[in-house]
C-alpha cells in the first residue's frame, strides 16, 4: 500500500496497538506510520519490525526503547551488531531465529558516548596554548 490510504490504514493499524502519545508523535517526528511484524527484540528494549508491502531498503526499521521526539536522542548505534547484519540485508535470517554464534572475542554492545558529554572522548593535546591566560599581579617578562 501506499499513498493516504496506506498511511490511513497504517494510522488505524498503530492506533489499535500502541498508545496515542506514540502514534502521534511519531507521525509529528518522522512524517510517516509503519505498521508491520514484530521480529524481535534486543538486550536494550529496542523493538524491529519487517512489513514486505514496503520497498526493499524501507521494509525492515526499529523502534527505540526510550524515544525522545523533543532532541531526537536516539541513535544508529544503539542497535547492536547482530541486529544491525539483519537491518541492513546482510542477512535474512534475524537473530531472534537464528541466534549468533558466542566467540570468545566478541564485546558487549556500547553505543556511541558523543551523545552525552560527560561520557565523550576528549582526547588531551600535546601542543602549546597558543593564547596564555592572564594572572593578575604576575608580571611576565618580554623577552
Amino acid at each position: 500500500m501506499s499513498g493516504n490510504i496506506g498511511s490511513f490504514v497504517g494510522f488505524l493499524k498503530k492506533m489499535a496497538t500502541s498508545p496515542l502519545y506514540y502514534t502521534v508523535n511519531k507521525y509529528v517526528c518522522c512524517n510517516e506510520l509503519r505498521y508491520g511484524t514484530l521480529i524481535g527484540t534486543d538486550a536494550q528494549g529496542n523493538e524491529y519490525y519487517e512489513n514486505d508491502d514496503y520497498f526493499l531498503g524501507r521494509n525492515r526499521w526499529v523502534q527505540y526503547s526510550n524515544p525522545n521526539w523533543v532532541i531526537l536522542h536516539s541513535d544508529a548505534s544503539d542497535i547492536p551488531p547482530e541486529w544491525h547484519r539483519w537491518m541492513h540485508y546482510m542477512t535474512d535470517d534475524p537473530p531472534s531465529s537464528v541466534p549468533p554464534v558466542p566467540r570468545k572475542f566478541h564485546m558487549e554492545h556500547q553505543s556511541n558516548p558523543t551523545q552525552n558529554y560527560a561520557n565523550a572522548y576528549i582526547p588531551s593535546t600535546t601542543t602549546r596554548t597558543k593564547i596564555e591566560k592572564w594572572v593578575p599581579g604576575v608580571v611576565k617578562k618580554v623577552e
